[in-house]
């Protein structure tokens, strides 16, 4: 008993071909998304030490809002 195949040869590879440029398209496609993906984690960490900087010197100024300014030394260049 043998079974017919329905598609010739040829058919076959050009679609294995077919397949595999969207596998190679989709490889890429998800090598970029990685890429993209690290790069927001970065710029994220980035921007909450800031987030995070700006909102202890903000407490830092509302702790002492009363501060004299002659209490302060003169600035370098006088």
């Amino acid at each position: 008993m043998s079974t017919a195949n329905p598609e010739p040869l040829g058919a076959l590879e050009t679609r294995i071909e077919e397949l595999e440029i969207r596998l190679a398209h989709l490889e890429y496609a998800l090598q970029s998304q990685g890429e993209e993906l690290l790069h927001q984690q970065q710029t994220n960490i980035l921007l909450t030490r800031q987030v995070r900087e700006l909102g202890e010197r903000l407490r830092a100024l509302t702790d002492a809002p009363d501060s004299d300014p002659a209490a302060e030394p003169p600035p370098p260049h006088y």
